[in-house]
């Protein structure tokens, strides 16, 4: 048995070498005082009912039923997070553990009471002392956990499906709790979550590193606070809340340093990714993307220096004055999709805008001068950088006029874009190859004379990088051509084209194109015909749009998080007209392959 808590051992010869080690397992006899595995405690209260101060309590793998309440101050060790379970469903009360003195809690799974609108239960509690927590699962909570006056440590937790990841709070200046290495993820059961994590201080020294944070539905903040001493925020992703970070509320200085802010777009009442910027913030090596608001500035003047910004409906407001060193370009993440999807990859290709472009008395771990970005500065990854392929130009086009076919597209953002390759031919679904190529240009339109009279003439462009790596093609366009006077062209009407990657794993791009104003309606169903996911259900004005499907994430009732299988799907587009009928449908088939 004793072969099996190798991590165990280890904390009780460091924590506690003087002071008793108790047992719980659901085979022992169950005899106090617990102190071997034949003697275990059959329940972890009973355990803890006769410890005292120092003491450490050592639970064996099981499913344990029960609130916990702890009065000493002890180390409470679990011997796995994935098969150690404490399970508070369905038990009566706010708190799940709740600590009322100095402790440690590890190498637990903490299934809390569940998320209700009327009662804020928490999974751990610990409102006057420090505590130490890692390794530790929790799911299915209004709050994951709450501690006060603490300098102690949350470090390596998994936090899903809560209200509110973690709240700490503190009167004192010399509380410094640290945050780190983290991920939690808020999603309450109407669709709505809270906080990340949220600092109710009156003072207080956080630090918050490493973390990934991460609104499933909609955030109110992601790093939030009441007012501080000072905060130390780095390292971290945090994504789709309403206010990923507040960067205000310091008495002395707020530290947002390499982190990267992103995916919150609502179209209505938009807020700032980073609120509260003033002149007792230190805001540098931040990459902000795709967000309504990229920076709000609380009291002006601000000057912002060696941040990127990208993809935002508005950069900044409230008269926040961009620096030299601030950069406006794509970021070139290896894998640019939202965090929700739990596919993107936000490392750094080769060539990205952001190497090398951070602050330079702020060094990377190789001794470089730091990146842009979550994986920049000394608390960063040391990686090399892959030179992938630029993304397949999008949205291609074509108009006629006068006896000319012109073709257009948007324009690639890769720094290392070099040029494109028009490719055309009479057949559908041609292969692009060098016996098809038409023009090789560096802009996103191109012009011909007819070619091909009376016939169905079929394009496509690639893109290429300074290293000649070729993008996917874009997507094939028709023109039919019965006549030079009134050539009929098919090339702008509805369209779902075939998604890409496909097959995909984990997840894929889906595009479309509406001729006029309708209600679109873009839905997934397996081969059963059971609805997965509804993609798109809004009125949208005519154009071209792409929308990302992530086989994570479905369903999967304990976590709100979950992977459908391998299988073959079907995408189904149906776009109503403004008369209230059905103008267009389509459906393609694709295959999730893991």
């Amino acid at each position: 048995m004793k072969a099996t808590f190798p991590f165990v051992w280890l904390a009780l010869f460091t924590l506690c070498t003087l002071a008793e080690v108790r047992f719980v397992s659901k085979t022992g006899s169950s005899a106090p005082p617990y102190t071997s595995w034949a003697t275990a405690s059959d329940s972890i209260q009973k355990c803890i009912n006769v410890c005292n101060d120092g003491d450490t309590v050592v639970v064996a793998n099981g499913v344990y039923k029960e609130s916990l309440v702890i009065n000493a101050a002890i180390t409470l060790l679990g011997s796995s997070m994935d098969s150690c379970v404490i399970d508070g469903t369905g038990l009566g009360g706010d708190g799940l553990i709740e600590f009322f003195n100095h402790g440690t809690l590890m190498g637990f799974s903490i299934i809390g009471k569940g998320i209700s609108d009327g009662i804020v239960n928490t999974s751990i509690a610990n409102l006057e002392h420090n505590m130490n927590i890692s390794q530790v699962k929790i799911i299915n909570s209004n709050r994951g956990i709450f501690i006060g006056s603490s300098s102690g440590i949350i470090d390596g937790v998994i936090i899903t499906n809560v209200g509110s990841g973690v709240e700490t709070f503190c009167i004192y200046d010399t509380c410094k709790p640290k945050i780190t290495n983290c991920l939690i993820l808020t999603k309450k059961n109407n669709g709505g979550g809270d906080y990340g994590i949220y600092l109710d201080y009156g003072g207080g020294q956080p630090v918050i590193t490493n973390n990934i944070i991460v609104a499933l539905g909609f955030g109110y903040g992601g790093i939030d606070n009441g007012p501080l001493k000072k905060k130390i925020i780095t390292n971290n992703l945090v994504a789709g809340f309403n206010g990923n970070i507040n960067a205000g509320g310091v008495k002395d200085t707020a530290f947002i340093v390499n982190n990267i802010c992103s995916d919150y777009k609502i179209g209505f009442t938009p807020y700032a990714s980073i609120e509260g910027v003033s002149n007792k913030t230190v805001l540098l090596n931040n990459i902000v993307v795709n967000n309504d608001i990229g920076v709000e500035v609380f009291a002006t003047p601000f000057k912002s220096d060696y941040n990127l910004y990208w993809n935002n409906q508005v950069n900044a407001t409230n008269g926040l004055v961009f620096g030299a060193n601030d950069v406006f370009a794509d970021p070139m993440f290896v894998k640019d999709t939202v965090a929700r999807s739990f596919n993107y990859d936000y490392h750094l290709q080769k060539y990205s805008p952001a190497i090398d472009a951070g602050d330079p008395t702020i060094l990377d771990k190789d001794g470089s001068r730091s990146d842009i970005g979550m994986y920049g500065g000394p608390l960063g990854e040391s990686y090399t950088y892959q030179d992938l392929a630029p993304k397949p130009p999008r949205n291609l086009t074509a108009s006629v006029n006068n006896g000319n076919i012109s073709l257009k597209w948007l324009k690639n953002t890769e720094a290392d874009f070099s040029y494109y390759k028009v490719y055309r031919d009479v057949s559908e679904d041609f292969i692009y190859d060098s016996t098809r190529i038409i023009a090789k240009i560096t802009d996103t339109t191109y012009t011909e004379p007819i070619p091909q009279q009376g016939k169905i003439v079929y394009y496509k462009v690639t893109a290429w990088d300074s290293t000649t790596h070729q993008s996917p093609a874009s997507e094939e366009i028709l023109v039919n051509v019965t006549n030079v006077e009134t050539p009929q062209l098919m090339a702008n009407d509805y369209k779902l084209f075939q998604n890409y990657p496909n097959p995909f794993n984990p997840s894929t791009m889906i595009s479309y194109r509406i001729k006029e104003r309708g209600y679109v309606k873009l839905v997934v169903h397996d081969i059963k015909g059971e609805l997965v996911k509804v993609l798109v259900n809004q009125e949208q004005e005519a154009g071209y749009y792409e929308q990302t499907f992530s086989a994570e994430g479905i369903t999967q009732p304990d976590l709100g998080l979950g992977n459908i299988a391998s299988g073959v799907y079907l995408f189904s587009l149906t776009v109503i007209g403004e008369s209230g009928i059905p103008v267009f449908t389509a459906m393609k088939k694709s295959i999730l392959v893991k």
